[in-house]
């Protein structure tokens, strides 16, 4: 057992990883009744999707944070008004909105762009709220690099990779002009692919291929009968995984030769 506090304890900590619920339960007991889940850890009770993995929890409180830690916990000083705390799934955490602005200046653009499409997506912000995040991180350390990114935020993101590749693409100068649009195919049935740039002279398609569901064997056929049926109908389709992202620019110049072709 990993003692917290006086009387709060942590059993099994060495078998549980660090992000784990129940090392963030532990914590916020250690921390009392005013402590609440911030950053990372608020992201995660949220469901936010990108969010970076670390090896900590993060918990917030209005009293001297240094007086606690160890192994698994990081203490913030957080003075946060009565509505930016919410309860969620049992956790006291920031709100969505103040969650986005203590961690979006954080964050790689990458992630960042990743962090604010999922919360959208889920209906954690409306895209109005993301004004209110701007106002918040004003003056902030990072505040000039998270402006772009609100402007660009979209709930129709379906995945942190489909972030990344647009982000490549609108840093690149060739932002596409629909994300999840829909395709009527020749042998009939319609289509929906993640990218779409339909101002040329042939539509040019992206799919964001994720390990996780394009690598099983039945996704593979069924990704090369849908690229089959998508080419019959005149258009290009690119595809592209989190390789391509981990050098900048990479994504934007195929999609630039694309259009050439």
């Amino acid at each position: 057992m990993r003692e917290l506090a006086r009387g709060v304890g942590f059993v099994d900590a060495d078998r549980c990883a660090p992000t784990s619920r129940g090392l963030l339960r532990a914590g916020l007991a250690a921390y009392g009744e005013r402590a609440v889940a911030v950053l990372h850890s608020a992201a995660y009770v949220h469901g936010m999707r990108g969010v970076p993995r670390v090896e900590c929890v993060h918990i917030g409180t209005p009293d001297t944070a240094s007086r606690l830690g160890g192994p698994g916990i990081v203490p913030h000083r957080r003075r946060l008004r009565a509505d930016e705390i919410e309860v969620v799934d049992g956790f006291p955490v920031t709100t969505a909105v103040r969650t986005l602005a203590d961690l979006v200046p954080r964050l790689p653009a990458e992630e960042g762009l990743a962090v604010l499409d999922s919360a959208l997506h889920l209906g954690l912000v409306a895209p109005q709220e993301l004004a209110e995040v701007k106002r918040a991180v004003a003056g902030r350390p990072g505040a000039a690099d998270v402006r772009p990114l609100l402007e660009i935020a979209d709930a129709r993101a379906e995945s942190p990779l489909e972030s990344r590749v647009r982000l490549d693409c609108v840093r690149g100068g060739v932002a596409p002009d629909e994300l999840q649009h829909e395709v009527a195919l020749a042998g009939g049935g319609r289509a929906r692919v993640d990218l779409a740039w339909l101002k040329g002279l042939r539509p040019v398609f992206a799919e964001a291929d994720g390990a996780d569901v394009h690598s099983r064997p039945d996704a593979l056929f069924r990704d090369r009968a849908r690229a089959n049926e998508l080419a019959l109908v005149g258009a290009l389709v690119l595809r592209f995984t989190w390789y391509d992202t981990l050098r900048r620019g990479r994504i934007a110049e195929v999609v630039r030769r694309a259009f050439q072709s």
